[in-house]
């Protein structure tokens, strides 16, 4: 009697269907994943600002001075933003060779990807915590997608620093 030999493994044609079968759950996969590290992106940079935004006011408070927070290289928000003590009264952060006489107290990164970060002016707290502008200041945080939400701080002659989701065009 003849016994035929079990052999283990794969044939050809059930590997070409794993891997069809693979390509299908990953192309839908990759877009929705896609749009997670976008959103994600968005409320890194929406949670540094307003992190800077209560920092700022919490220090304006505790030293009794103004407190400036402004784009770190003077015209773009997307790029950074520093928050700093204007001990010297000239509006522009002074950067002194040690640390110990700047006035520069916290710096962020710029914005990742394709997030973009506009303000309506720069933000100056006064040491009692108040916001000096004249007005109150709105900072929109969008990216390059159409039709997705993005966020809006929003800071009150009072200093309530206030977020909340904007729709983005």
């Amino acid at each position: 009697m003849l016994t035929r030999k079990q052999c283990s493994g794969f044939t050809l044609i059930e590997l070409m269907i794993t891997l069809a079968l693979v390509g299908i759950i990953a192309a839908f996969a990759v877009p929705s994943f896609s749009t997670m590290i976008a959103n994600s992106r968005l409320v890194s940079v929406s949670n540094d600002l307003v992190g800077v935004l209560n920092y700022a006011r919490s220090e304006a408070v505790k030293t009794g001075r103004r407190v400036i927070v402004s784009p770190t290289d003077g015209a773009d928000w997307a790029n950074g933003v520093s928050m700093w003590i204007d001990n010297n009264a000239t509006g522009a952060p002074g950067y002194i060779a040690t640390m110990q006489d700047s006035e520069e107290l916290r710096r962020t990164s710029g914005a990742p990807g394709a997030v973009t970060v506009t303000s309506t002016s720069n933000l100056e707290f006064t040491g009692g915590g108040l916001l000096s502008n004249g007005s109150a200041v709105t900072i929109q945080i969008c990216d390059d997608r159409s039709g997705e939400s993005g966020s809006e701080i929003t800071v009150t002659l009072g200093g309530r620093i206030r977020g909340e989701d904007l729709p983005c065009g």
